[in-house]
């Protein structure tokens, strides 16, 4: 039976519905482009922020500008506490973050999102709270529903969404991207659109290519979401465009979690600041609880500063005691009765806490007298990896195609998370609209990108038997937690990419359902992640920060900063050194 295909023609393609897709999509429709998303959920609730986000990092005036503290300050930040890989980040995306939050991210009020309170004491009726940064940088908001909001704007100004539709490959005429070919994930519908600019905005993180990263593998762990696995990274590289630093996956720091609750927001800062502390058996305090420095006392910053180097300094032996053995738990018994009103508040609007705020009322669990256990909970991803981008243009090497949301690589670590992804994906909606007008409609190249896209798809629906998809993921989730995140060498990184091509062209997928069939699909987007991962760590050949080499001596003109980007060309995997522009 033929497939079935619906053709699409736009001037603006975003390929994913996150806050950086739809903030892309709704500023291209304001400069005049027509606009189609291909969103493989559904854009209400879809992405990282589809359970909703209680905070966002930005610059704030009203508040920021009463101590002294700059935009420039901002952009410092966002270097001086990103860790050991601080020179991966990129100067020119940090600093126009930092320059453009400021309006980006209040847009959101104006889409129906509560930024004001009565009970706030700061300029402007904010709540504010800390994250990462010298003084506190993160809107504390009603941000449950920012997925809805951000849903009906982008409609309201004529984006035409196209929902359960898994983008499978990147159209290509003459060294440019002309749009994409998607598969339906309900009825198995081919969709081609056929676009004169394409943005991607999908998820930037790909964390089920690990279990130890976050649980993934389980599809019950409330900390992060499942459907994360880097197909803008992929779709970028199949179209010849850099993904770099992926040599860093499963280097990040350890995360912790209660039952099979992630912690997300910075335990026990975030929501549960400043009142959250941690104990250990006997009642002994390893992290101090926080408190609160009136934004009008003198020499703010110097004294906030003071408070954050102790806090980070106690919040450092987490990891080793939970290592060694060590009961720890979180502990709110010095919270006031104000800020437990509070923290149930911010519960109810940060993430996936929504779903463990109403497991703890269920159970009537008192915040103040509980003592909560943590348990190690496997290593963090990275943010570093992403999509080059020329400038802050967001376009990539690749002429047509731009990258948005959380995808640019080099944008800060801490990440700005939803904060760049508003701005970012602005920026590239703009971008990518402006480029729209100069632009004759594409032409047509979809036919053999449709033909290989539904023989693959009648094949493994047609198999009678076969392997199912959860234990190919389980099966290479093994593999690369065996691999990562350890010492290398040139013969263990080519023993695991001798397992690995083994492992794939062993599997004989077969899928009952079209649901199965976008599994089956997504599995295999997750073995062109670990083929990326590797030829990365294989061209990386010094040691650098946590990245360590056992064999040979660094080399020389491999300098600090410098990022590796990895690409296909055809089916040869390629890569490209690229100097940062710190």
């Amino acid at each position: 039976m033929p497939a079935q295909v619906t053709t699409h023609s736009t001037d603006v393609l975003v390929v994913g519905g996150g806050i950086g897709g739809l903030a892309a999509a709704i500023r291209a429709r304001e400069n005049g482009a027509a606009v189609t998303v291909l969103e493989k959920a559904n854009t209400e609730r879809s992405g990282l922020a589809g359970s909703g986000i209680d905070h966002i990092q930005s610059y704030i005036p009203e508040v920021h500008e009463k101590i002294g503290y700059t935009e420039a300050d901002l952009a410092n930040d966002q270097f001086e506490f990103g860790g050991n890989l601080g020179g991966f980040r990129r100067r020119d995306l940090t600093d126009y973050y930092a320059y453009h939050s400021a309006k980006d991210v209040i847009e959101l009020e104006k889409y129906g999102l509560r930024f004001r309170f009565e009970d706030s004491d700061l300029p402007g009726g904010f709540r504010v709270v800390p994250q990462f940064h010298n003084v506190p940088t993160s809107y504390h908001f009603e941000g449950r529903d920012v997925k809805r909001k951000l849903t009906e704007q982008a409609l309201a100004r004529g984006a035409v969404i196209l929902n359960r539709q898994h983008v499978r490959t990147l159209l290509k005429d003459g060294g440019a991207v002309t749009g994409a070919v998607a598969v339906g994930t309900r009825d198995e519908r081919i969709t081609v659109v056929n676009a004169k600019t394409t943005i991607l905005a999908t998820s930037g993180v790909g964390s089920r290519l690990s279990s130890s990263a976050t649980g993934s593998d389980t599809f019950e762990n409330f900390g992060a979401p499942t459907a994360s696995i880097g197909s803008g990274k992929i779709l970028a590289a199949k179209a010849g465009a850099e993904v770099v630093n992926l040599e860093f996956t499963n280097l990040g720091e350890f995360a912790y979690s209660f039952l099979n609750y992630s912690f997300t927001v910075g335990l026990p800062s975030g929501s549960w600041w400043p009142a959250g502390r941690i104990v250990d058996e006997e009642g002994n305090v390893v992290v101090d609880r926080n408190r609160s420095l009136p934004w009008t006392e003198a020499d703010y910053k110097k004294k906030y500063r003071a408070l954050v180097d102790h806090y980070h300094e106690q919040r450092s032996r987490i990891a080793p005691l939970l290592i060694q053995g060590k009961a720890l738990y979180f502990d709110l018994h010095e919270a006031t009765d104000a800020e437990l009103a509070y923290i149930w508040w911010s519960l109810g609007h940060e993430g996936k806490t929504g779903v463990m705020k109403r497991h703890l009322e269920k159970n009537g669990v008192n915040l103040r007298t509980a003592r909560f256990p943590l348990r190690v909970a496997g290593r963090g991803t990275p943010v570093l990896a992403g999509i080059w981008v020329k400038d802050t243009t967001t376009e990539t090497n690749v002429r047509n195609l731009y990258a948005s949301g959380n995808e640019p690589a080099g944008t800060g670590m801490p990440l700005p998370v939803a904060g760049g992804a508003l701005v970012y994906g602005y920026r590239s909606g703009e971008q990518a609209a402006l480029r729209a007008k100069t632009l004759a409609p594409p032409a047509d190249v979809s036919a053999p990108y449709v033909e290989a896209l539904a023989g693959q798809a009648q094949e493994i629906r047609s198999r009678k038997e076969g392997d199912p998809w959860r234990l190919a993921e389980r099966g290479l989730q093994v593999l690369i937690d065996n691999a990562l995140g350890k010492a290398y060498t040139d013969k263990s990184v080519a023993l695991t990419q001798q397992q690995l091509r083994r492992q794939r062209e062993s599997l004989r997928f077969s899928a009952g359902n079209p649901h199965e069939l976008s599994r089956v699909f997504e599995v295999l987007d997750l073995y062109d992640l670990a083929e990326l991962v590797l030829a990365s760590i294989r061209e990386r050949k010094s040691s650098l920060a946590p990245f360590v080499r056992l064999d040979g001596a660094d080399s020389p003109s491999e300098k600090y900063g410098d990022s590796v980007g990895v690409y296909w060309e055809g089916e040869a995997l390629k890569a490209k050194r690229l100097s940062n522009l710190t």
